[in-house]
């Protein structure tokens, strides 16, 4: 196994990529805390995952929009768990509104949940990694935010290329403390948050990808364990393409 009984923290981990990088941690022997604003489905989605594995993992209810609530939910599992080892910053939303039509609140909410999160649960885990001796942080960002994206709107690409230019700034900063941030970049991956995109869209996105097919929430779950394990501890700063071929530089 990759880990010792870690305690990760997955934001959006309740579906997705976020439910696949929080099943896997499980297998990999870390506990698994799912963060998620939705209570009914992160429930199911702990008791899935421990039914699964056998692992330990619990459902933490929050609005990562809120700055208040977010730090008490981190408390929260500090407070069960006596440590934090890793976060994974994967909380997102996409949109497909044309340049044209957004609206300020629509541009401010994908901003809120898919950027602002990532720094404000990253600040208010810092103490708690300083104080274990280190850490590992990775944020989950996008082929969007690499090369502007396809079919998605371009307050999607926007946040996702924010959370690049986080990742490189927060691993210069958090080096020193053995904290470790990277990323991962995904192609387009087979999750619910596709359901937006027309299918003829779909059909033209899968048949640009060399390899052939569209990303699975397991093939980022794969880079995810490797990336905040041990295995990894000399790689900070690194944007991580799982893409299929998509994007190659």
């Amino acid at each position: 196994m990759l880990f010792n009984g870690e305690v990760a923290i997955i934001t959006g981990g309740a579906r997705g990529i976020g439910r696949a990088i929080a099943e896997r941690f499980c297998m990999e022997g870390a506990k698994a805390a799912i963060v998620d604003i939705d209570e009914k489905e992160g429930v199911l989605c702990a008791q899935s995952i421990r039914a699964a594995t056998g692992g330990e993992s619990q459902f933490f209810k929050c609005n990562v929009m809120n700055v208040d609530k977010l730090r008490d939910c981190i408390k929260s599992v500090k407070d069960k768990y006596g440590r934090i080892d890793i976060l994974v910053n994967n909380a997102g939303i996409l949109h497909t509104t044309p340049i044209e039509d957004i609206t300020e609140q629509e541009w401010d909410r994908i901003m809120a949940i898919n950027l602002k999160s990532v720094y404000f649960m990253s600040q208010q885990v810092i103490p708690y990694m300083k104080e274990a001796g280190g850490g590992s942080i990775l944020n989950i960002s996008s082929l969007a935010g690499r090369m502007g994206g396809y079919a998605n709107g371009l307050g999607y690409t926007a946040s996702k290329a924010g959370i690049i230019g986080l990742t490189y700034g927060f691993a210069n900063r958090l080096a020193k403390y053995s904290i470790n941030v990277n990323a991962i970049a995904p192609g387009t991956t087979k999750t619910d948050i596709l359901k937006d995109i027309p299918k003829d869209k779909l059909e033209n996105l899968k048949a640009s990808i060399p390899l052939g097919r569209f990303g699975k929430p397991e093939d980022m779950a794969n880079a995810a364990v490797f990336l905040t394990s041990q295995q990894a501890e000399f790689i900070t700063g690194v944007v991580l393409d799982v893409n299929g071929g998509m994007f190659v530089g």
